[in-house]
């Protein structure tokens, strides 16, 4: 399959949001305005405003603690007297220690919702929400003491691929050239091929200290039956023309990371990086070297386990997705520097670096080293990280040796930012910050999303600077060069470094949710991916004697039951406010409502199917009973009819019980 573009979500269009990235949102955007700084009486009446303002905004129901005390200040910097019911709330929830940025009674609103407990459960076990799921979090948790002696430890196997096999990759890196982008993509796909789907580990051994150096280390290729691999094999011209046109389509807001993933032979990751920084121009900028950048790419992509979902081709598709956000909502203007936009694209490129396949949630309960190491805090996102910044410790792959200090460390500040920013624990809280800074009110479930959503889907293409082309004969929207940069409205600016820092974390969480705006088969096959590696946790879990958490229980129906209420809870929530922030991120929006919409009729058709079975079990037994009852009333009929019978006889026979008296006389 062809990357595709929806023609409901149409293509990336530019727009951008005003000044300071405020925008129109379907009602829930306002205006963000700033104190001036002369003039008192000016002053005085921007305060008011924006006093009103919040006012107005919290008048709709409070989304969180935080959006509680705000609206309360802001009715007491008013001289109104706060509700005493919200300050007994307030009260109370500061006494409970509790987190100010997670909704209200979550777990109830999603019960409310009418979603199945184990949705609900699994819903809130990723968030780190309290409620019921906590229960079972510590059951997990006291329940594997009797089982951790056996239970093994799988999270270090990511970490053991950082860059101890950058060598073989680069035997002759020092000979080969990669100055255009077509000499890249060879070197990239013709050095070590790896089949598509095949783990980082299965090549062999990986470092010197177990028992085998880089020039030793065995490959699993499927073109030399195991031999040393040749650093330069031959690409056919074919293939290459192949992966061009596939990345030529990189600017689309749909796009199928599968069909890359195929046609690169399982190296959509390191042809996808390296196309979007040549065509950026920052290994010019930054004076990188090609070769030292191809290493880096290839060395992440074996970092990568091969998990059925949180694999090198997701960290590619979350990648795409962050690059045309990034582009679509203006972003690159004033949100990121040269620099910024560099440690963006690394943020996305290793944001799932030797995931484990396993959740935080289990690599606690299991003591897993990744979680010893890091004190049960975000353990995979901390592992991300710093697997990252260890590789650029090794001179032939630091691809920062041109920076400046002070742009070193933007850099990593930056990078480690946004990839601790993917930890869902820390969903509420950056989504609540996010909301507070750019006015918005919280997303309202009842109105629904598509309002926001369809604002944009009627611009047509000639709009958009968006040209057509085709990939294997179907017809594709792809963006053009200059696409992005035809504006009808000033790029957003920040408010400040925290703001500007908050706009691109909710940025990239949008991104890493990116698959729920695909085209919808695209979509549904990453759905049974993540359902996939849930049911294998779920199998470890059962081996080791632990509860299974909710959905990875393969014996029943796991994340698919779950599509509607994620959108509802989670990522419509997110998205609608970054498009109502930012109008140029609409489009991304459209494209999540179309596949909500699409899983609204698969559960309204299942619930149709279900109440059909219940009315036809009903009319069954009612068939049933009427039948039963037609047979009993034809059997008591017959037994009437044989009493009648039968008395009828015996006064028969008392009739001619006289005639044979009389002739006995």
């Amino acid at each position: 399959m062809s990357p595709r573009q929806s023609v409901c979500c149409g293509p990336a269009t530019p727009g951008g949001g005003g000044a300071g990235g405020g925008g129109a949102g379907g009602g829930s955007a306002g205006p963000r305005s700033r104190l001036a700084v002369g003039g008192g009486t000016h002053m005085q009446e921007q305060v008011m405003h924006d006093l009103l303002e919040a006012r107005r905004l919290s008048r709709s129901k409070a989304g969180t603690p935080a959006d509680l005390l705000l609206s309360m200040l802001s009715n007491m910097l008013l001289g109104l007297t706060p509700d005493r019911g919200d300050v007994e709330l307030a009260r109370k929830m500061l006494l409970k220690h509790a987190d100010p940025y997670q909704p209200l009674n979550l777990d109830t609103q999603m019960r409310e919702a009418n979603l199945d407990a184990d949705v609900v459960g699994s819903l809130m076990q990723q968030l780190g929400a309290s409620g019921s799921a906590g229960t079972a979090a510590e059951e997990q948790a006291a329940a594997v003491q009797a089982a951790a002696a056996a239970a093994g430890s799988r999270g270090a196997q990511g970490e053991q691929s950082n860059g101890s096999s950058a060598e073989l990759l680069f035997q002759t890196s020092s000979e080969a050239e990669a100055e255009s982008l077509r000499d890249a993509l060879t070197l990239l796909l013709g050095l070590g091929r790896q089949p598509l789907g095949s783990s980082p580990l299965a090549s062999g051994c990986v470092a010197e200290d177990e028992g085998c150096t880089t020039a030793s280390m065995d490959s699993a290729s499927d073109t030399d039956g195991g031999a040393a691999p040749r650093p330069c094999q031959w690409v056919p011209p074919p293939v290459i023309d192949e992966v061009e046109r596939a990345l030529a389509l990189a600017d689309a807001w749909q796009y199928d990371m599968w069909h890359l993933a195929e046609v690169t032979k399982g190296h959509a990751l390191s042809c996808l990086g390296f196309y979007l920084f040549h065509r950026e121009g920052l290994i010019s900028q930054f004076r990188i070297k090609p070769t030292k950048l191809a290493r880096l790419l290839r060395t992440i992509e074996l970092g990568y386990v091969d998990n059925p979902y949180h694999n090198s081709t997701h960290a590619a598709d979350v990648l795409q997705t962050f690059h045309v956000l990034l582009r679509g909502a203006g972003l690159t203007t004033h949100y990121l520097d040269r620099v910024g936009l560099l440690a963006a694209y690394f943020a996305a490129l290793v944001h799932d670096h030797g995931h484990p396949g396993l959740t935080a949630d289990f690599l606690i309960a299991t003591s897993d080293p990744l979680a010893v190491r890091y004190n049960d805090r975000s353990p995979l996102e901390n592992h991300h990280g710093a697997s990252f910044f260890s590789m650029l410790l090794q001179p032939d792959m630091n691809v920062l040796a041109h920076l400046t200090q002070p742009e070193k460390n933007a850099f990593r500040k930056q990078v480690l930012d946004l990839v601790m920013a993917t930890d869902m624990k820390q969903h509420f809280t950056l989504l609540a910050q996010f909301n507070t800074a750019h006015r918005l009110s919280a997303y309202n479930k009842e109105a629904g999303p598509w309002g926001l959503a369809n604002a944009r889907r009627a611009q047509r293409t000639s709009q958009s600077g968006f040209e057509h082309g085709s990939v294997n004969g179907t017809e594709e929207v792809v963006a053009s060069d200059v696409s992005f940069s035809a504006r009808a409205t000033a790029d957003p600016k920040p408010l400040d470094d925290t703001e500007r820092t908050l706009s691109l974390q909710i940025a990239l969480k949008a991104a890493d949710l990116g698959h729920l705006g695909e085209d919808v088969e695209v979509h549904k096959r990453w759905v049974r991916a993540l359902e996939e590696e849930f049911f294998r946790q779920g199998d470890k879990e059962q081996a080791l004697g632990l509860p299974i958490s909710p959905l990875f229980d393969r014996t029943k129906q796991g994340v698919s039951k779950s599509q509607v209420g994620f959108y509802d809870f989670i990522a419509l929530p997110l998205v609608h406010a970054l498009a109502s922030a930012f109008p140029g991120a609409r489009p991304l929006l459209a494209c999540y409502v179309s596949n909500y919409d699409h899983w609204r009729a698969v559960e309204k058709a299942a619930a149709v199917a279900a109440a059909a079975a219940v009315a036809g079990a009903w009319e069954a037994l009612r068939v049933g009973g009427t039948a039963r009852e037609k047979r009993s009333n034809k059997a008591k009929a017959g037994i009437k009819r044989a009493k009648a019978a039968k008395k009828k006889a015996a006064k028969a026979t008392e009739a001619q019980m006289p005639a044979a008296k009389t002739r006995r006389v």
